[in-house]
């Protein structure tokens, strides 16, 4: 986590829940940014929403004042900001990391990184920046999460696998060890992954199979 004050990208129900992670974590919160300009100077609860990315006097305290969380719901827009930021602000990305979660070895964390409530992360396993790992998700001993990985709720990453960059797992699968999931592959909701899944494609199904 951080010691400064957070600003979070988006306003939208993951935001949200990254928000409340901050404040269980006693993370002060600074408001929200988002480009809507509908959503300017409201309030989330008791968070304001301050502007948009282009107003300067809050986008230019990222990284000087104020650390960040991208939580944007959509892939691509997402790391279109998390690149723009680190271009342009030369910081990455701070963590969001559920004090329910139990983490065998925060040194194996990246940055960015989002764990969701009761998520477990063993021993000797690595997550790479700005990996999204849902609620109640186990990862298991060895495993390798890439960047920008995204891991569905409940789900099982078994030992030794590894998924590639820009992946997505479906909320309540299960990974048996060892397998490899490929740059941009997609594992459908509640699927059972016993073979390796090739880069692009997408499977489904208990065995899943390819789409």
């Amino acid at each position: 986590m951080t010691a400064l004050p957070v600003i979070i990208i988006g306003v939208n129900p993951f935001a949200l829940e990254v928000a409340s992670i901050f404040q269980k974590n006693e993370v002060v919160i600074y408001g929200f940014l988002d480009d809507d300009p509908k959503k300017k100077d409201t309030q989330v609860g008791e968070i304001p929403v301050l502007g948009g990315t282009e107003d300067e006097s809050y986008w230019g305290l990222i990284g000087k004042n104020c650390g960040v969380f991208v939580a944007l719901e959509n892939p691509t827009e997402r790391k279109k900001m998390i690149e723009a930021i680190m271009e342009d602000r030369q910081v990455k990305p701070v963590n969001a990391i559920h004090p329910s979660a139990i983490i065998a070895d925060v040194k194996n964390l990246a940055y960015g990184v989002y764990i969701g409530a009761g998520a477990i992360i063993q021993p000797e396993a690595k997550l790479a920046d700005h990996c999204m790992i849902g609620a109640g998700v186990i990862v298991e001993t060895g495993a390798q999460i890439e960047e920008y990985v995204q891991i569905g709720a409940g789900s099982v990453i078994g030992k030794e696998c590894k998924l590639d960059t820009n992946c997505f797992i479906g909320i309540q699968s299960t990974l048996v060890g060892s397998i490899k999931i490929g740059k941009g592959a997609t594992v459908g909701a509640g699927s059972v992954v016993i073979e390796p899944v090739p880069a692009s494609k997408r499977v489904f199904g208990n065995p899943a199979k390819l789409l």
